[in-house]
């Protein structure tokens, strides 16, 4: 009998011993393996998007240069150029897919296509319902919602406005715009007398407003996804009065608000950072790693601003171009410091 229980000691603890070998083995592979991962990004059409990339490129060189290669994939607007591109990744057999989408569910098949094979799909910025991807990124209904609501106050209520919204068809205009009106539908006596699709773009928004203009000679109000630069512009070129209006984290946006605080100009600043791509990143390797988070969706903070919490030098910055997008940090992200001279590629 104590034969027996003495042997089987001996063998619990050698299988013991081999678990943790394993364990050590395989923790000791993660290590040193390389991992291939690949972005997925479609529009590549505004200032956003050129500093996402950069700010992702930017963290796999500063932090993860021995362990990750990463290749970027812009693909515009074309549903079935990102599908095809993404089906390449998968025949490459990368470790991850990290996707900014053309749409919200048409890379479904194909992104579940990848999880099947073993590849960790990171979803972020505008977002995908395919349920095996892991999700990064701001709820874009809220954001829309802090605009409208912001507005109803300011306008006390009433009045006619603009809206200038983002790229049609892609999950973060609709569910901004989603925000927004659903708030704005509370107050009968607010009317959006005019809509346009300035992609986020401050050069399409300042062209596109300058088309509405004309048409509507009094205006109380402009929403404004993002282009919000570009708008202001439309305004002096137009010898229109300033309004009240809401905008996303540019650094146009920002100092015109300082400017033009004293000529009517109220504003809010409502921020999407760029680097949700270096985040999305950060999530893969964590995965691969074998150190998965919490939850698969992941919401970040929205950074709101008035005019009032701008500081030069802190969060608006009057030696950069009016195009970038001044908000880096993403609080409790865990994420190694950037900087914006990373996002412009410096």
């Amino acid at each position: 009998m104590s034969n027996h229980v003495s042997r089987r000691a001996t063998l619990l603890a050698c299988a013991g011993a081999l678990a943790l070998s394993m364990a050590a083995s395989t923790a000791a592979v993660a290590a040193d393996k390389v991992y291939h991962i690949a972005l997925s990004n479609s529009y590549i059409g505004n200032q956003w998007r050129v500093q996402m990339v950069n700010l992702t490129k930017a963290y796999a060189e500063k932090y993860y240069k021995d362990k990750v290669k990463l290749t970027v994939v812009n693909s515009g607007t074309d549903v079935q150029a990102q599908i095809a591109a993404i089906d390449d990744m998968i025949s490459q057999k990368v470790d991850a897919i990290l996707v900014d989408p053309a749409s919200e569910s048409a890379l479904n098949p194909v992104l579940e296509e990848a999880a099947k094979q073993g590849i960790i799909v990171v979803n972020f910025d505008q977002a995908v319902t395919a349920p095996s991807a892991y999700k990064v990124g701001v709820d874009f209904v809220k954001f829309g919602a802090i605009m409208g609501q912001w507005m109803a106050d300011t306008l006390k209520g009433k009045g006619d406005i603009i809206m200038n919204r983002g790229v049609a068809g892609l999950e973060g205009d609709n569910s901004e715009y989603k925000g927004a009106t659903e708030v704005l539908a509370k107050y009968p006596d607010i009317h959006i007398v005019a809509e346009v699709y300035g992609k986020w773009d401050d050069s399409v928004s300042q062209a596109e407003m300058m088309k509405v203009l004309p048409a509507h000679p009094k205006i109380d109000g402009i929403i404004n996804q993002a282009g919000d630069y570009g708008v202001v512009q439309a305004l002096l070129n137009s010898h229109r009065s300033f309004v009240p209006m809401t905008g996303e984290g540019s650094n146009g946006w920002r100092l015109a608000m300082l400017k033009y605080k004293d000529q009517g100009l109220a504003g809010i600043s409502v921020g999407d950072p760029p680097t949700l791509g270096a985040y999305a990143l950060k999530v893969a390797v964590d995965v691969l790693d074998g150190h998965p988070p919490a939850e698969k969706k992941i919401n970040v903070g929205i950074p709101t601003l008035t005019t009032e919490q701008l500081k030069v030098g802190v969060n608006v910055f009057p030696d950069l171009p009016p195009t970038v997008y001044d908000d880096i940090e993403i609080p409790d992200s865990g994420l190694q410091p950037l900087t914006i001279q990373d996002s412009l590629g410096k």
